[in-house]
């Protein structure tokens, strides 16, 4: 719900925008503010739960959400907006590590891969649906209901939390780092803020330069704080395990490889071949059905033939469609690019999972909460990033090729003479008969071809870039590891719940010894 809402309000934007009459730099504070509010309650999410209690965080998070989601749909004027989605995201943004969390307290860590598939499903079919649902609600109903569409679902997943949901247990002298948690606040927000507007305004962008040199410098600082804390807010130690070191470089790609096309692919599809942003998000609906089916696979295969291989298949696979989709012309026809991105949604399932799965195999079932809070964080700060370099090569790239079209569009060239004369009915017809008049129609459309014709050239160009990154992530493959692989092998997933376990640990709580690294205790019987 959170996610989803995410990508509602960005196809929203511009009748916001126009609603309450500002400009777009004004009206983009409603995706950034949220975006601001996410950086800083995820890190600090870790230390809530242990502190009052996964459940009661969970349900006091929802209810937040909720009730942010009622006062944005009854805004009444663009500061109240940006105030609520505030709101919204400390509500909002504690939900998925949370969520995570939860789940990994009442399962064995054998039991990961299938429970990882279903985690997966938000994180990849939240971003697809956002844009289709969004553009019906948008075209057919009304930008409130980006907001309101909210309301029905939490209330149902409040009372389902309440009544199904089990508390685990509470550490009342958990520490509160207010050092590692103040430079959080000021490095996440600085970055994602930098990242933003530099794609927007430009690098050079003195207000985009103090962003990201307040970011660089605190973030710098927090990691210091973090490595020399007993117990951080955020565990950085947990980067000396290969497994979850590389995990988090492949979640990096992911952003780059997957959700920046998410980003360039409507663009192109709405800019360069005439889409409506409900058709462009149809195009990418099958890539979020795909994904679902194959990370369900990827989770049978698990513990048969390892991550190692599974990821291969699905970079592999992500990396050559990357490839395939930088041939796309304006020529090529919807149901082609359908097609390919299908296949990169069918890959990113074998990557995803996997790489997830086995990147919580090394951490210890005290410090899940943390981890989750962890992996969460940087993905926000990657998806920021990702967006901002993908926005910036497809924009520069854009303006090189125009530059390139427009130089080679001269009268005196048979091919513009012959288009000149085919446009002379139709001026007349619209009653454009001085030559002044003539001139600056013709111009226009001549812009509007050489724009289309330069956005194709530097979609392009930005995905060889993109294809470019895939090929270089097969370095971080071999560090893609679980030591449950083997046990695995031989005896199969045991599905046997971690709260039936006597003396598991729960996320959260220091109390108790961690599960072994082979599942439940000995003790336990056998299913």
């Amino acid at each position: 719900m959170s996610m989803l809402n995410q990508t509602m309000v960005t196809i929203g934007l511009p009748k916001i925008i126009a609603t309450f009459e500002v400009d777009v730099q004004v009206g983009q504070w409603v995706v950034t503010a949220y975006m601001i509010s996410l950086s800083v309650v995820i890190p600090i999410s870790g230390y809530l739960a242990e502190r009052v209690g996964m459940k009661r965080l969970y349900l006091a998070n929802m209810l937040a959400f909720i009730v942010s989601s009622v006062l944005c749909g009854i805004a009444w004027d663009l500061p109240s907006l940006v105030f609520f989605r505030i709101l919204q995201g400390l509500g909002g943004g504690m939900l998925q590590p949370l969520g995570m969390a939860i789940v990994f307290s009442i399962i064995t860590p054998r039991e990961r891969p299938k429970f990882m598939a279903l985690l997966g499903m938000p994180m990849l079919i939240a971003p697809l649906l956002g844009p289709t649902l969004g553009g019906f609600l948008v075209e057919y109903v009304d930008w409130h209901t980006v907001f309101t569409v909210n309301i029905p679902v939490g209330m149902v997943g409040l009372v389902l939390a309440w009544f199904l949901l089990k508390e685990t247990p509470i550490r009342h002298d958990a520490p509160l780092d207010r050092m590692g948690f103040m430079l959080s606040t000021i490095a996440f927000p600085s970055l994602l803020l930098g990242f933003t507007f530099g794609s927007r305004e430009g690098w050079g962008s003195p207000a985009v330069q103090v962003y990201l040199a307040v970011g660089i410098m605190s973030f710098f600082g927090w990691i210091y704080t973090e490595l020399n804390q007993d117990e951080p807010m955020l565990d950085l130690r947990l980067f000396k395990a290969p497994v979850f070191a590389a995990a988090m470089g492949m979640n990096f790609l992911a952003q780059i490889l997957l959700f920046g096309m998410q980003l360039l692919l409507p663009i192109y599809l709405q800019a360069a071949q005439g889409m409506s942003a409900l058709q462009a998000g149809l195009v990418l609906v099958p890539q979020g059905v795909v994904s679902f089916i194959s990370m369900n696979i990827a989770s049978q295969l698990y513990y048969r033939v390892g991550p190692r291989p599974l990821v291969i298949f699905g970079l592999g696979v992500l990396t050559l469609t990357s490839w395939q989709m930088s041939h796309v012309t304006l020529e090529t026809s919807a149901a082609d690019i359908t097609l390919l991105a299908a296949a990169r949604g069918f890959a990113m399932g074998f990557m995803m999972m996997p790489v997830q799965t086995a990147a919580y195999s090394t951490v210890p079932q005290s410090q899940i909460a943390r981890a989750t809070a962890l992996s969460n964080g940087l993905m926000r700060v990657y998806g920021s990033f990702s967006t901002a370099f993908l926005a910036t090569i497809l924009n520069d790239r854009s303006v090189f090729h125009y530059a390139a079209i427009a130089s080679t569009v001269t009268p005196d060239r048979p091919a513009v003479a012959g288009f000149l004369d085919q446009l002379q009915p139709e001026m007349i017809a619209r009653g454009l008969l001085t030559e002044a008049a003539q001139q600056r129609f013709v111009s226009s459309l001549l812009a509007t071809e050489a724009n289309r014709q330069a956005l194709g050239m530097a979609f392009t160009d930005t995905l060889m870039v993109m294809t470019a990154f895939g090929v270089a992530g097969f370095a971080l493959i071999f560090f893609i590891n679980d030591p449950l692989y083997r046990e695995g092998r031989q005896r199969g997933p045991r599905p046997v719940a971690a709260s039936a376990v006597p003396g598991a640990a729960m996320p959260g709580s220091r109390a108790g010894a961690p599960l072994p690294a082979g599942g439940p205790a000995p003790s336990h019987a056998e299913p």
